[in-house]
């Protein structure tokens, strides 16, 4: 026995639905005898008899029946491979997975997925803010489809890069006397009250570094393991804090005030995706917007009080 085609199961299928070679032939815009040597090629090839011909009309037998059940079945499977396939273009009912540090989720992320939900309206996106070894775990465990990572993390086994690496910032009240200063170094902040990142953290192992090679004993009243909070805490009176830029920017306009710090101490922040997994397009477009928050510039040097 041959296989049917692909033409042969259409014209069968259409006659079927629309009960006369006629009627099919109109809807397929080819001829009437066009329709009825094609089922003659399908009965032949399928060695079934699917139609009675009595005064040349069809009548569908039992088998033509059987047939078409299947037919059908496998018909509405394609119809439901080409909604997936417009529902794809459309990103409907896609999930974008992501993963950040405090950082990054304090910064440059509501932004970014502010935008990216204006493009993409049909993807919900479900962002997960933890510590570094936990969103490696989540890489690894298929629960994040990226992950933006603190410079400490263990990257073994990921596919990786630097995302972004900046100077640090010292950031004051507005009234404080050196927040007219075009910059600060170490020996500016010499007796004065800091709030500090946790003693684990990289930057702050950086920062303490700097003060020792400067000969000086920092005075940290607070620890902290988040930028925002040291943000926060420095709006309250409670001292001054050297952090990252990208978190300060965001209480600028509740009178922050941000001075580059000339100690050699920067803030970096890694992206890292699962290996041998193929990123989608949302996913690719989500860290093309993070990248353009990030050149949009950064808080450089004392702000003017806003009238």
């Amino acid at each position: 026995m041959l296989e049917a085609s692909t033409r042969q199961i259409e014209v069968f299928r259409m006659v079927m639905r629309l009960g006369s070679a006629n009627r099919a032939a109109a809807a397929l815009h080819v001829s009437q005898p066009a329709v009825t040597q094609i089922l003659q090629q399908l009965e032949l090839r399928s060695e079934l008899k699917l139609f009675d011909r009595p005064k040349g009309k069809l009548m569908p037998t039992p088998e033509a029946h059987a047939l078409m059940e299947e037919v059908e079945r496998v018909y509405e499977g394609l119809e439901t491979v080409q909604r997936k396939i417009m529902a794809l273009r459309s990103h409907e009912d896609a999930v974008l997975r992501i993963g950040s540090l405090h950082a990054m989720a304090a910064s440059v992320i509501p932004w970014a997925l502010t935008e990216f939900q204006r493009s993409y309206p049909r993807t919900r996106c479900l962002l997960s803010v933890d510590s570094s070894i936990a969103l490696r775990d989540a890489l690894f465990q298929g629960a994040v489809d990226l992950a933006f990572l603190g410079d400490e993390a263990d990257t073994g086994g990921l596919v990786s890069s630097v995302f972004y690496e900046v100077p640090a910032v010292c950031v004051m009240p507005a009234a404080h006397p050196l927040a007219r200063r075009p910059q600060l170094g170490a020996a500016d902040l010499r007796d004065i009250a800091l709030v500090g990142l946790a003693a684990s953290d990289p930057a702050q192992r950086r920062l303490e570094a700097a003060f020792a090679q400067a000969g000086i004993q920092p005075r940290f009243v607070i620890e902290t393991p988040y930028s925002a909070t040291q943000c926060s805490l420095v709006l309250a009176g409670a001292g001054l804090a050297v952090t990252n830029p990208l978190v300060a920017r965001e209480y600028v306009a509740m009178g922050l005030r941000c001075v580059h710090f000339v100690a050699g101490v920067s803030f970096r922040a890694l992206l890292a995706f699962k290996p041998r997994q193929a990123q989608s397009g949302a996913a690719q477009e989500f860290v093309a917007l993070c990248r353009r928050y990030l050149s949009n510039g950064l808080p450089a040097g004392p702000v003017p009080d806003t009238p």
